[in-house]
């Protein structure tokens, strides 16, 4: 008897997931909702953006590391081409 066949397919781990966010006029977020839950954003701890493959497929986001109440801390982005807020799994 021989070991399993493999299916072929990668399995993706801490894929970024869409979430909601509001932001204000200078897209800066201040509430996300986690888990059917608005929270509002206390802090934020760091900001940064990437652009790249544009070559490929353009890739442009805005990332926020953010405080939110009660203390919970989460990485967001703002997919810059598609206009979509996604939650980064940490």
């Amino acid at each position: 008897m021989g070991a399993p066949e493999p299916s072929g397919r990668l399995r993706q781990l801490n894929r970024p997931r869409p979430i909601q966010v509001r932001a204000d006029d200078r897209g800066t977020p201040g509430q996300v909702r986690l888990r059917d839950r608005w929270k509002r954003v206390e802090g934020v701890i760091e900001v940064w953006r990437i652009d790249d493959e544009w070559w490929r497929e353009t890739i442009a986001r805005g990332y926020f590391s953010l405080v939110l109440e009660g203390g919970g801390h989460v990485t967001v982005f703002h997919d810059l081409v598609g206009d979509r807020w996604y939650l980064q799994p940490e």
